[in-house]
């Protein structure tokens, strides 16, 4: 997955960074996680699997991309927005959806109790027709598709708390029962990408999906722990609890970490681990995490390193909360580190796997008893009057 690269200009690395994978796989050793859990094989996802969610079109466009000439690939990228190709893109794509595909079959099948997908390219802007937002296919939607195909799940909740709205994901299962959708992001009116009306509160699902599809979209920066605290105890775990999926999928991007350069967010790696537990304490099956977004490479894997830990029960303070960085924060790790380790066989990558229940006798984060701020209190609370008549549970809330 590596492999997948920007290749307009190689010295200038883009922020959907290759070493964004390296780095968490990094830290989680360093930190003795490796030893506590399980690796599984990620095989690339076929054409079939990929047609349950992508259009022929955009699957034959990928294929062809793995024989297209340097211009031409940059060329192509031009047509879509914030794209990057390479020949090896079509690949990794397929072995990052491929990845989550066998975690989520595993978890679901009661092998593993949780996991975490270290993958790229990201999946949760990816269209039913066009890759999108640094995503080329949508590997949470693949990947619940799958599943479903195979009757292994029948009720799946994905929750985004990618600091972008995940339009990918609210595309495939807009009209969908089955699914719920809900994602936390900044949306400032429309004017943060993908800089559109669909990640507003107002877009609840259609059809038979009405309700499945909850936005709380911030309209600003700077939100942190106690504005994502407040949104789960007062929207997501109500839903998930009166939901009852039989896995629950996070989209799990990294980018409203603090000193995130995109995100501009101030979410503490001790705020990430307790929403995962929070997550993992109303989990029928399991609870999955899979990789999306994340442009600090120190914020990134801190905030990883502290869901896992959440994971396996082994207490919540992550390591070394990231300092401001004039860029994507590329000093912590030697450069022989960075560029002298090899590159993995681009036809073998893993996906790691967290294998112990939480323990919800854990001690509580500082974080759990922040105050959320005037402007988070009111998104949350505006979004609860728009979804309690489809979720009776909400009311209960207020």
């Amino acid at each position: 997955m590596k492999y997948h690269l920007d290749l307009e200009d190689l010295n200038d690395p883009h922020p959907e960074d290759p070493r964004r994978i390296y780095w968490i796989h990094e830290l989680l050793g360093r930190a003795d996680c490796l030893k506590l859990m399980r690796q599984v094989k990620a095989t690339p996802v076929t054409d079939a699997q990929i047609l349950r969610v992508h259009s022929k079109k955009h699957l034959n466009f990928m294929k062809e991309t793995e024989i297209m000439e340097k211009t031409t690939l940059v060329e192509a990228q031009q047509r879509f927005d914030s794209v990057f190709l390479c020949n090896e893109t079509n690949y990794c794509a397929r072995l990052s959806a491929g990845g989550l595909v066998a975690l989520c079959t595993e978890v679901a099948l009661g092998r593993l109790e949780s996991g975490m997908a270290i993958i790229r390219p990201p999946g949760h802007h990816a269209c039913s027709n066009r890759p999108m937002g640094f995503c080329i296919l949508n590997n949470i939607a693949i990947a619940i598709r799958d599943l479903q195909e195979q009757r292994i799940v029948r009720k799946v909740m994905v929750v985004d708390w990618d600091v972008h709205h995940g339009n990918g994901i609210q595309e495939v299962f807009y009209g969908d029962k089955s699914v719920v959708y809900c994602s936390i992001h900044r949306h400032d009116g429309g004017d943060f990408f993908p800089s559109t009306s669909e990640g507003s509160m107002g877009m609840v699902g259609t059809g038979e999906g009405r309700g499945f599809n909850i936005n709380i979209p911030w309209v600003c920066g700077g939100m942190g722990d106690g504005d994502y605290v407040y949104a789960f105890k007062n929207v997501v775990l109500p839903v998930a609890k009166e939901f009852g999926p039989d896995i629950i999928v996070v989209a799990s991007g990294f980018d409203a970490a603090v000193c995130d350069p995109i995100g501009e967010c101030d979410i503490s790696p001790e705020c990430y681990a307790c929403m995962t537990s929070m997550l993992n304490s109303v989990c029928n099956r399991g609870l999955v995490l899979s990789l999306e977004g994340g442009y600090n490479l120190d914020a990134t894997s801190n905030s990883a390193l502290a869901c896992v830990k959440a994971l396996l029960n082994l207490g919540w303070k992550s390591g070394i909360t990231p300092r401001p960085a004039t860029y994507h924060a590329y000093a912590t790790l030697s450069d022989w580190e960075i560029n002298g380790v090899p590159m993995p066989h681009p036809r073998y990558s893993p996906s790691w796997l967290a294998l112990p229940k939480w323990d919800p006798e854990i001690e509580v984060p500082d974080c759990f008893q922040s105050k959320p701020s005037e402007l988070g209190k009111a998104v949350v609370d505006q979004v609860v009057q728009i979804q309690k008549q489809y979720w009776p549970s909400l009311s209960r809330t207020e």
